[in-house]
């Protein structure tokens, strides 16, 4: 997220070998020590690694997202190459050297895991991430699960453990000699470091944990002191839940309850700095969870709601461009048209109303895109007039899908030195309570024949 640099020192530190077999560092100046000089990274110089478990030679190799230019900050040298192209090639290099035992860390999600397996039989497991999926029987849990544990799919077996380290995947695997996977078992351990505290017995799946004392006392010392202090600044409060989910759906057609008083907030502070603000514009995966009714401290927004700690940013925009940014964020949240790099690109807004219609041609899914001008007062957005916005500095410099954002008038932006966070505690303070607002985006999906 940082460039090269901060990830270079941190592959300085480390003792493990790093798979990224379609990291392409081939450009990288050759007078400075940078990534391509590191003896335990594998990246497209050298994409796979060869390790004996036990006599059986095994090959290791990592993919990740081609789209990373998009949503994050690798320097203009480091480029990601295609998924397909990099497994095709590299696949080959390791079958020659006669290897059929071959493991993928992938970094795409559980869909696109599925798919390579079903397009890359050769591959025996894929050991994923991404999408924070969880396998296996969670039923003891209340936990909805999204397959077996391994998942077996065209004879390769998958597997994804959650997120955070809130659990620890287990598989024992048996192969053949050809490098299948013919007999597996396995389910996801979680670790909690609290006891179990009824009088029940503990479900399956749950295997507690004694703190780390280190840990513990740096947690103590430096970390818990000031989580409970913003606990006890109390901002607002909410009457009723309120949902927080990426993509509308047949419950919550326009989607999101929560991100749009995320983007109001950030209009409202803006305006109290600057002036003329015309829209707020944000992304769904800039919001992190849903809120139950009762109060909401500083800790719940800071720590839960918003925890990235990205600055606001003004820009200037031409309509056109605006209603480009829409369609292309929304048509990368949900595949349509592009291979999207997840749904958390999907917009919503304050100041700006739109209706987005999957069915159209290309160019032609965003409608009745509107600007508040005054209250309650809204005016066509007009293409070749320039508008006054407020995002994140990562959406405003045009990741996952925002590009038409910072096509022109980049000399135009400017740095608020507020986050996210300020801005909604410092909004929210204005707010009795908190509540849903009217929906100011109309989504049409894809309809299928005979829908």
């Amino acid at each position: 997220d940082l460039g090269n640099g901060p990830l270079l020192d941190f592959l300085r530190q480390i003792r493990f070998p790093v798979l990224a077999a379609n990291m392409d560092n081939r450009q990288e100046p050759t007078d400075s020590a940078g990534l391509r000089t590191l003896p335990l990274l594998y990246d497209g110089n050298r994409p796979w690694l060869r390790r004996m478990v036990g006599p059986v030679p095994f090959a290791f190799m990592g993919i990740t997202l081609p789209q990373m230019a998009a949503i994050a900050n690798p320097d203009p040298h480091t480029h990601f190459q295609d998924v397909t192209d990099t497994l095709t090639r590299v696949l080959a290099q390791i079958k020659a050297e006669g290897i059929r035992h071959i493991v993928l860390l992938s970094h795409l999600g559980l869909v696109q895991d599925q798919q390579l397996a079903a397009h890359f039989p050769e591959l025996s497991l894929i050991v994923g991430g991404h999408t924070h999926s969880l396998l296996g029987d969670l039923a003891p849990l209340g936990l909805v699960s999204e397959g077996t544990y391994p998942l077996m799919q065209n004879g390769v077996a998958i597997v994804h453990a959650g997120h955070s380290a809130l659990c620890l995947g287990i598989a024992e695997l048996t192969f053949n000699h050809q490098g299948r996977v013919v007999d597996s078992q396995g389910q996801l351990e979680w670790l909690p470091w609290q006891p179990w505290p009824f009088a029940s017995t503990p479900p399956k799946g749950l295997t507690f944990c004694e703190p780390d004392a280190i840990l513990e006392q740096r947690l103590a010392t430096d970390y818990r002191p000031e989580i409970t202090t913003m606990s006890l600044r109390i901002v607002t409060k909410l009457s009723h839940p309120l949902h927080h989910q990426r993509l509308p759906d047949d419950q919550l057609p326009h989607g999101s309850q929560l991100t749009p008083l995320v983007a109001e907030a950030m209009l409202a502070v803006a305006r109290e700095q600057v002036g003329q603000v015309d829209f707020a514009l944000h992304n769904a995966g800039g919001v992190r969870c849903s809120l139950a009714a009762g109060p909401l401290s500083e800790a719940d927004i800071a720590g839960r709601l918003l925890p990235f700690a990205i600055p606001l940013t003004l820009y200037r925009v031409h309509g056109h461009e605006l209603a480009e940014a829409l369609e292309s964020a929304i048509d990368n949240a949900t595949n349509n048209g592009v291979i999207g790099n997840g749904s958390g690109s999907f917009p919503y807004t304050a100041g700006v109303r739109f209706c987005y219609q999957a069915n159209q041609p290309k160019g032609q899914r965003i409608s009745k895109l509107e600007w508040e001008q005054a209250p309650g007062h809204w005016q066509p957005v007009v293409a070749d007039t320039v508008y006054r916005g407020v995002s994140s500095a990562y959406t405003a410099s045009g990741k996952e899908g925002y590009t038409a954002l910072a096509r022109t008038l980049t000399q135009h932006n400017q740095e608020l030195g507020l986050t996210l966070a300020d801005a909604f505690i410092r909004w929210a303070r204005g707010q009795p309570t908190l509540t849903a607002r009217p929906p100011l985006i109309h989504y049409h999906p894809l309809q299928t024949a005979g829908a």
